[in-house]
């Protein structure tokens, strides 16, 4: 899971800044997580609770009004309707998701609970088969499946069609043609070569620099099992105390069986 959050902090910065290529400072000054690893905490709060994942994804908007969330969004997170239903056009779920991929314990426990994420406020196809392929794709990962199994995945089950390689032309027609940033975020997973090479695709294709780091970075988790303590370091000392907490529970309890560096996840961020 926290490589969703790490992929949010280093995406943020990159948001207006296309890069012409891989090599450019991963870290910045100013990287900070945003609305992506609020709502994230709020899946992972809301399977470490039981409590339904609409009631966390308000309750967490309420403690952090301010991390960059859609006007529209926001307001119904504030409001006091707790029946009002909201229909985004957004990016999609996805990018809150990531934690269900990791809780599960199967591929159809993890496909269903991407659903129910989904639909509280993307209640359309696209994006919940987006959130599908972000869940299916980390379980896959996590239990050591190949990346052409996790391919083989998306295309056959999901119906994706996606290139043996990635370019920006390549990510421009994905995000056309599937309403989602998320193929062309498990693409830069499935063309890397570690976990800082797969974000470092994701920022590069352009786009939603953060929402893309914070997608593949679930994935690069996932599959490499590693992520280099440096960049975990420099990273997840922007957290607040608050959500720091939640993401050691959850990943005390979901993350230790299938990480190489066990250690990691009990040490202070700060």
């Amino acid at each position: 899971m926290r490589g969703a959050i790490i992929g949010d902090i280093i995406g943020s910065a990159f948001i207006d800044s296309p890069q012409p290529s891989l090599k450019f400072q991963l870290l910045k000054p100013f990287s900070a997580y945003t609305d992506d690893t609020v709502l994230t905490i709020s899946t992972a709060d809301a399977i470490l609770s039981g409590k339904p994942y609409c009631n966390k994804l308000r309750q967490w908007t309420q403690h952090y009004p301010k991390a960059g969330y859609q006007p529209a969004f926001l307001e119904w997170a504030l409001s006091n309707n707790p029946n009002e239903i909201y229909k985004s056009k957004g990016d999609g779920a996805a990018r809150r998701i990531s934690p269900i991929g990791f809780a599960a314990t199967t591929l159809d426990e993890a496909m269903e609970e991407a659903r129910k994420a989904t639909i509280v406020t993307h209640p359309d196809e696209a994006k919940i088969t987006a959130s599908q392929a972000l869940c299916g794709s980390i379980f896959l990962a996590k239990s050591g499946k190949k990346k052409s199994e996790i391919r083989d995945f998306l295309c056959n089950q999901l119906g994706y069609e996606l290139p043996e390689t990635l370019t920006k032309e390549c990510a421009t027609i994905l995000n056309e043609r599937y309403q989602s940033p998320v193929p062309c975020a498990i693409m830069a997973v499935l063309v890397s070569d570690n976990f800082e090479n797969a974000i470092r695709h994701a920022i590069w294709i352009d786009g939603p620099s953060n929402t893309l780091g914070s997608i593949t970075g679930a994935v690069a988790q996932a599959y490499y099992k590693h992520i280099p303590k440096s960049i975990i370091r420099k990273s997840l000392a922007r957290l607040s105390p608050e959500l720091e907490d939640i993401l050691s529970q959850f990943e005390n309890k979901y993350c230790q069986p299938f990480l190489i560096d066990k250690k990691e996840i009990q040490f202070n961020f700060h």
